[in-house]
């Protein structure tokens, strides 16, 4: 899904607010500001919607050697408290569902399954499933309440490249460089719905500087979602695992998330 990014959990608390006003100030073109809160507000008001994703992470070997994975999915969104991905590449066929009250993630090739009761919002229940089951969805920011204020949050600097094709539609391209070690481009529509086309995070902190890049396309903002949709019921004959969660208590990985990590195994789809 995203896929849904980058979620990072400051640990500083109220030191990170005593800072240098210098380490503080982020250097953003007022148009690349701009265009990204006003894909930020129209998304925000979108309370739902579909979209196919088609994208690509990059995995660095030991041997410093770079492979590229391939993936594709559909997101289905109704704000404030339902997701539906449908997600398959190179590694899992996996589903995940989110009814606002319980995430289910099942990997089609093993017949697998995990879930959790999650928060009654999507936004906290991206943040719980990356802090407590390990699920770190590049992109997910994309899908928050206030997706401005998560991706700027840690911005040391953005630009605005000018105004390009992608794929037939005209879109504003922005780049922007985080203080940790991250680089992050949007290519937002240009026009009356200014929607994420494209989005590339670059790990410029890591060996071989791996990026992972989605594109987005067939929005649907006024999709007939069902109920149903969002509500997982195990296939028969399904097994069920655990999450492969965090102990935040003793910083080990405690086994679990086979309906990911078994599907992985077997070579399906990520």
């Amino acid at each position: 899904m995203l896929a849904l990014l980058v979620m990072a959990v400051p640990a500083l608390g109220a030191e990170q607010k005593t800072q240098a006003p210098a380490e503080q100030a982020a250097k953003v073109e007022p148009k690349a500001d701009r265009i990204l809160r006003q894909m930020s507000d129209f998304l925000a008001a979108q309370r739902e919607f579909t979209v196919h994703t088609e994208g690509s992470q990059d995995i660095v070997l030991e041997s410093g050697q770079k492979i590229q994975l391939n993936r594709m999915g559909d997101v289905s969104v109704q704000r404030p408290d339902r997701l539906r991905v449908d997600r398959e590449g190179e590694l899992a066929k996996l589903h995940l569902y989110y009814d606002g009250k319980q995430l289910a993630l099942h990997g089609e090739g093993t017949n697998a399954y995990a879930t959790a009761q999650a928060p009654p919002t999507l936004d906290a229940t991206i943040d719980m499933a990356a802090e407590q089951l390990g699920l770190e969805a590049p992109g997910g920011d994309l899908l928050l309440s206030n997706p401005y204020a998560a991706l700027i949050e840690d911005v040391r600097s953005g630009t605005y490249l000018g105004r390009t094709m992608l794929e037939g539609v005209p879109v504003h391209h922005l780049a922007f460089r985080n203080r940790e070690g991250v680089d992050w481009q949007l290519w937002v529509e240009d026009g009356p719905r200014p929607l994420p086309r494209k989005y590339v995070i670059t790990s410029r902190d890591m060996p071989g500087s791996p990026e992972y890049a989605v594109t987005l396309s067939d929005w649907n903002l006024s999709p007939r979602l069902a109920q149903d949709q969002f509500r997982f019921t195990p296939p028969r004959d399904a097994m069920r695992v655990s999450f492969l969660a965090q102990d935040t208590q003793g910083g080990k990985q405690q086994e679990g998330g086979k309906a990911q990590e078994e599907e992985q195994s077997r070579g399906g789809a990520k």
